[in-house]
């Protein structure tokens, strides 16, 4: 009897190794799987991140562009505002002359007729 009961107290221990064994592979198998999580939630943030960050160079850029484009518009329409002043006051005194005189003529020719 005393056989059996080594056999017996063998096959215990080999049951109780097995079920440490399973359990240390299903806490391996469950941190090995937490970490390939945490790797890949870290990935996926710094992949966000450095997206973020393009988009964010893209629009400053885009913005110092539209900033550069508005000083040339505004810059072109002052040169323009000061040709055309420029040829106003080049034109003012022979319009109004031109008017003086046709006025003055009119004038004239009423009293005449």
């Amino acid at each position: 009897m005393s056989t059996l009961h080594e056999v017996l107290a063998v096959l215990l221990g080999a049951e109780a190794e097995a079920k440490r064994i399973v359990d240390d592979s299903k806490a391996e198998a469950e941190a090995m799987l937490q970490t390939a999580r945490d790797k890949f939630s870290s990935e996926r943030s710094n992949s966000m991140a450095s997206a973020r960050e393009q988009a964010k160079n893209i629009m400053e850029t885009a913005l110092n562009s539209a900033k550069t484009e508005a000083a040339q518009i505004a810059g072109i329409g002052k040169e323009e505002r000061v040709r055309m002043q420029k040829r106003f006051d080049e034109n003012v005194e022979p319009v109004i002359d031109a008017l003086v005189s046709e006025t003055a003529k009119a004038f004239i020719s009423r009293k005449r007729g």
